[in-house]
């Protein structure tokens, strides 16, 4: 993979990496009273890289959490450029980063380019470093707020041909991460196939996300050559976290992948 600005956050993540498949944590502020005490269960899971954020934000919550990750906690914080309130949030130099997405699938031209020419003259300025990303939406019999908002046609289970052929698209444009969505909130996993096909066939960071919720689930997403999974939904359960912990274990047996 050639990769061009590649910051702090980017650069750590790979490290990771090298090591193993991630399990990254999605905090979602407006699901949590006190980021305190989600953020001791995370530290004590051994997990250092985070992210923060949801489709409907509150930039002043969000600004909140972020500068407890970073500060108390030493996290590294990836967020989304769900809707431009990110613009209105002062990140931390070397420690925040935004999935710079186009929602490859969206019908609504915000989510697809808009936000991105609106935010684009001053994420930076902001301590955002940018990571080109693909946001794609599977199906999995479920709308959610995101799928909504931005209007996606998702890629049917079985036409695993098309999410191949966006990834092709998307790398072509110089993006380097994928995400494999399917709503925060649904009850199904990514499917396997796809990822395996885009890990054979691309040189992608292929992130699957959402319906993420058993170790049996983690494993067979990282058996398909998945590089990390967001896991939200879980951890806002009441044994979440004891979930999270075997998806951690588990995730130790999959080789490292060098990127850099």
């Amino acid at each position: 993979m050639v990769l061009f600005d590649c910051g702090p956050v980017e650069k750590k993540i790979y490290s990771l990496r090298s090591e193993s498949p991630l399990v990254i944590p999605q905090i979602d502020p407006d699901k949590f009273g006190d980021s305190s005490k989600v953020f001791k269960n995370i530290a004590e899971c051994g997990i250092n890289h985070i992210a923060i954020g949801g489709s409907i934000v509150d930039p002043d919550k969000m600004k909140v959490f972020i500068e407890s990750a970073t500060k108390d906690f030493d996290f590294s914080v990836i967020t989304y450029i769900t809707n431009s309130s990110i613009g209105l949030i002062k990140g931390i130099k070397g420690k925040t980063a935004v999935y710079w997405m186009s929602v490859a699938n969206s019908e609504n031209p915000y989510y697809f380019r808009d936000n991105l020419i609106m935010l684009a003259p001053i994420i930076e300025k902001n301590n955002f470093e940018t990571i080109p990303t693909a946001y794609v939406f599977d199906d999995r019999g479920y709308v959610g707020t995101a799928n909504w908002l931005t209007r996606s046609i998702p890629i049917p289970r079985d036409k695993k041909d098309i999410s191949l052929a966006v990834a092709l698209a998307m790398e072509k444009l110089g993006v380097r991460f994928y995400i494999a969505a399917g709503g925060s909130g649904c009850s199904l996993a990514p499917p396997p196939e796809h990822i395996s096909l885009l890990r054979e066939k691309t040189d992608l960071f292929i992130i699957p996300t959402s319906g993420i919720k058993t170790k049996q689930s983690a494993e067979e997403l990282f058996k398909a050559g998945a590089d990390a999974i967001h896991v939200g939904q879980l951890i806002e359960e009441k044994k979440g976290f004891e979930v999270l912990r075997d998806m951690i274990k588990s995730s130790k047996k999959f080789s490292g992948r060098d990127i850099l």
